[in-house]
């Protein structure tokens, strides 16, 4: 779907595709390098959930602005459960305050009215003055805020752990589907009902103890970087070391796979996660905050 305003032009998808993915790494190194702060995009995981799922225009996820066929500006909506999207974009220092963004996003918020998300998340780097004022110009209110972490292995540092990771399989559905619904309140679902994407699946692995299920946790590859997410233990088995057993093993697996730099984040008001992550030498690299449109 696209509008042409002279020679510019408004693309809408629901998924993006390999061109649509290079030119959004240019468009964010531009960004990024200039502002000196970080985006929270996904673009390498939302290339591929669109290489696992069927394409249609149900459902827009992805605005574009291009100037002389030149993308200029780009904003995503991003849904991890329990029916709360997330909105983040960039435009090029050349194209900003021409209003290009604001168009993406009045589209984005329409979309998001039809859709009926209980909550929309608009995300900025704190350092982003930008970002910042876009923001503040929309009447959002602040809401929480996230650190980005970061870790490089180092065998030295990680002690045998009597804990282990198996990939999770469709039989595994249920389970993930219900731990989903316990750590991150994800009320699309239930356990009567629940799909897991063929993406995240493959991403996912179980953490057993004894041979027994008491967690999950997944790692996605970028181009250089592991990012781990999805991360919870049950609680009958938190506070026991496990949670530490199970991360070590995980980074284990990233560097079994030839990734040794892995990121993650975490709620900066969750100190038990942070702890956790600071003791597996994780350092803090920027901070991500979050605000609830109105």
């Amino acid at each position: 779907m696209t509008e042409k305003i002279f020679n510019e032009e408004i693309c809408l998808k629901q998924y993006i595709d390999e061109k649509d993915y290079n030119e959004l790494n240019e468009l964010e190194a531009i960004c990024t390098t200039t502002d000196r702060i970080s985006l929270k995009l996904e673009l390498f995981y939302k290339l591929n959930l669109s290489k696992s799922t069927e394409i249609g225009m149900s459902k827009i996820n992805e605005f574009f602005y291009y100037s002389n066929d030149r993308l200029v500006s780009y904003l995503g909506i991003s849904s991890y459960g329990a029916n709360i999207a997330e909105i983040n974009g960039m435009t090029h220092p050349k194209y900003r305050r021409k209003g290009l963004f604001l168009k993406l996003f009045q589209l984005a918020m329409e979309e998001c009215r039809k859709r009926g998300f209980e909550k929309v998340l608009l995300l900025t780097d704190e350092k982003s003055a930008e970002g910042v004022a876009f923001i503040n110009s929309t009447s959002a209110e602040y809401d929480f805020s996230e650190y980005r972490m970061r870790a490089e292995y180092n065998s030295s540092c990680y002690e045998t752990e009597a804990i282990n990771l198996r990939k999770a399989t469709q039989s595994d559905a249920k389970e993930i589907t219900g731990q989903n619904i316990l750590y991150f309140n994800d009320s699309e679902v239930t356990e009567d009902n629940y799909s897991i994407d063929e993406h995240i699946l493959n991403s996912t692995y179980m953490v057993e103890l004894c041979g027994a299920t008491i967690g999950k946790i997944c790692i996605e590859y970028t181009n250089s970087t592991a990012y781990i997410f999805g991360f919870g233990i049950l609680p009958d088995f938190r506070g026991k070391g496990y949670g530490r057993a199970a991360l070590i093993s995980a980074m284990k697996v990233c560097h079994q796979d030839n990734y040794d730099v892995m990121e993650l984040d975490v709620a900066c008001k969750n100190k038990n996660a942070l702890n956790l992550y600071t003791s597996c030498g994780f350092e803090i690299q920027s901070v991500m905050n979050y605000y609830a449109a109105t």
